[in-house]
């Protein structure tokens, strides 16, 4: 099973970040998703699980909000430009795995340019993204899902009543969809969407 990583800030994107990880818990399974505030117990040496954490991701999921970019600390520096800056070191020991990063942007956020970033998260600047709004965040947030990890979309529903497994297809203009054993399925009209 994919296990992922969320990375975010808390005060740019905690609610979409609480919603998302509950879609995805509800896929994948609760220990399959890694979000700070869920899995973190009491006493836990936060750093060291968060290393292990990363280590064992599939995909890191990168949530990024209006302020994510020029986020200050008490002195007022970028925290961005602060090496230790958690949201920073997560993405750069993604990169530096090459476990895909998949950058999510909130309602009109705009995505990083390369130029605005630190050099070992430039990659952030030129990867495709996803955006969920607020208006239509449980069905955006379904829909990435569904693209981030396609053929597992169906296998962590498990078998449709009657022991068969569920199927997602995609029928693009002009093509057939043949239908399975009595298994349940869920039918889109229409190619994959494109950039958000």
């Amino acid at each position: 099973m994919t296990k992922i990583f969320l990375n975010y800030r808390i005060a740019d994107s905690a609610y979409a970040v609480r919603e998302i990880s509950k879609q995805m818990a509800e896929r994948f399974g609760r220990d399959n998703i890694f979000r700070d505030d869920d899995s973190l117990r009491l006493g836990t040496l936060y750093a060291r699980r968060i290393r292990k954490a990363l280590e064992q991701a599939d995909l890191l999921v990168a949530v990024i909000g209006p302020h994510w970019l020029d986020a200050s600390d008490t002195t007022g520096n970028r925290r961005l430009d602060d090496r230790e800056d958690w949201v920073r070191l997560e993405l750069a020991t993604a990169y530096r795995r090459e476990t895909p990063v998949i950058p999510v942007l909130l309602d009109d956020t705009e995505l990083p340019a390369v130029d605005q970033l630190p050099p070992d998260i430039r990659d952030l600047g030129r990867s495709q993204f996803w955006r969920i709004r607020q208006r239509t965040m449980d069905s955006d947030i379904d829909d990435l899902i569904d693209r981030m990890v396609p053929d597992l979309g169906s296998a962590a529903s498990g078998p449709a009543p009657g022991g068969y497994p569920t199927q997602n297809i995609t029928a693009s203009n002009n093509s057939n969809v043949v239908t399975n054993n009595g298994g349940e399925q869920n039918i889109t009209f229409g190619g994959p969407r494109g950039r958000r």
